[in-house]
């Protein structure tokens, strides 16, 4: 959670997603007060949301694990790698994660992605909300 110093007399709303300045999406206003609003982070525990996995367009569930991180299922055949990118599932296609680890037994059918936010969440200073 994220509480940023712009509000109600900056004509913010629920739900406007908030970036980072580089281009990241980072999550969205949960909360509006006066002069200040409340951010729920993508990666916030059990927050899930659609995205896809940019090397072959596989449409996957992202869910957050606290600190910044998150996890995917996958079945053992799809290709990832670290270092792939996890883009928004809207028109936009935002950058969201970044593929940390893949973890995999032989025996298992599925296989589990360990991904991380393309930036510090414990320092960020600056965000963008957009209408």
């Amino acid at each position: 959670m994220l509480v940023i110093d712009a509000g109600a007399s900056e004509s913010l709303r629920v739900g406007a997603p908030v970036f980072l300045p580089e281009g990241p999406l980072l999550g969205a206003v949960s909360e509006v007060f006066s002069s200040t609003a409340k951010v729920l982070l993508l990666s916030a525990p059990g927050e899930k949301i659609n995205a896809v996995l940019e090397r072959h367009d596989v449409a996957v569930v992202l869910e957050g694990v606290g600190g910044g991180n998150f996890k995917i299922i996958l079945p053992r055949e799809t290709a990832v790698e670290v270092g792939d990118r996890i883009l928004s599932a809207d028109l936009s296609a935002s950058l969201v994660a970044i593929v940390g680890e893949v973890v995999s037994e032989p025996t298992d059918s599925f296989k589990e992605v360990l991904a991380r936010s393309p930036a510090n969440i414990f320092s960020i200073r600056f965000v963008i909300v957009r209408p």
